[in-house]
């Protein structure tokens, strides 16, 4: 009876959906290569290359050192042209990079939902310029456009701008510079981002065309609770790719 028992209890253990190791999903974190020590992994797949619908999934590890899911799955929207490789991605090809990137940052035009990410309640003055011809203020939040600026308002994204699309959004670190320092009323990179890359990718709320520019965007409430359940002392991060390449990512 005791052996019974005991052959019983393994193989409910062996099926249970929490088990990472027997969870063959491609987009489950265990079977990801490249996450790190990340404890929270938001993870956003698409049917092909070339499709601007996809699914985000989250997934959190427990301190036994299980994946389990959390959030999803939900419906969201990428580039009009789909995903690229980050390494091939170019400005204005309306794609979306494939890769995996650190969240780390946050912001909307509404006051903080509730997130643990630092959170910047932008206003009018704000920006979001990635001028091939400014490349030290390439991809690199502005507070305020001052009269020596070099960079385009035409190469920049006016935030007020984008009505509900940005009532909350997180910043995908994706070619993002490094080395921000303050002068004359601009920020400035020592450390530039590439300018052939584009910027200004970010997770955000559905806008009313459909595909996007190159970002990732979700329903308003879908938006609200990721960032409510993104945590940085978990190093979150995003893994993006069509489900058939999402191991590689």
């Amino acid at each position: 009876m005791a052996l019974a028992v005991l052959i019983i209890t393994s193989l409910v253990v062996g099926l249970s959906p929490s088990a990472s190791a027997a969870d063959t999903r491609p987009y489950f974190p265990a079977n990801l290569t490249s996450i790190g020590a990340s404890r929270q992994v938001v993870v956003v797949t698409s049917a092909s290359w070339h499709t601007s619908y996809a699914t985000l999934r989250t997934f959190e590890k427990g301190a036994d050192g299980t994946w389990r899911g959390v959030l999803g799955p939900m419906k969201a929207r990428l580039g009009s042209n789909g995903f690229v490789l980050a390494a091939y991605r170019r400005q204005s090809t309306g794609t979306t990079p494939a890769g995996t990137f650190r969240i780390t940052r946050s912001f909307g035009s509404l006051p903080d939902p509730g997130t643990a990410l630092p959170y910047t309640q932008f206003d009018s003055n704000d920006w979001w310029p990635y001028d091939p011809r400014s490349p030290r203020t390439y991809n690199v939040f502005q507070t305020q456009r001052v009269a020596a600026a070099t960079w385009r308002k035409t190469w920049a994204e006016h935030l007020s701008s984008y009505g509900g699309q940005y009532r909350f959004g997180a910043i995908i670190n994706f070619n993002l510079p490094s080395g921000l320092y303050r002068s004359g009323g601009q920020w400035f990179a020592r450390n530039t981002a590439d300018t052939r890359k584009g910027g200004g990718i970010f997770l955000h709320v559905n806008g009313p065309g459909g595909g996007t520019a190159g970002c990732v965007s979700l329903a308003a409430a879908d938006m609200r609770a990721v960032l409510r359940w993104l945590d940085p002392t978990e190093t979150p991060r995003i893994v993006m790719g069509p489900t058939s390449a999402i191991t590689r990512m």
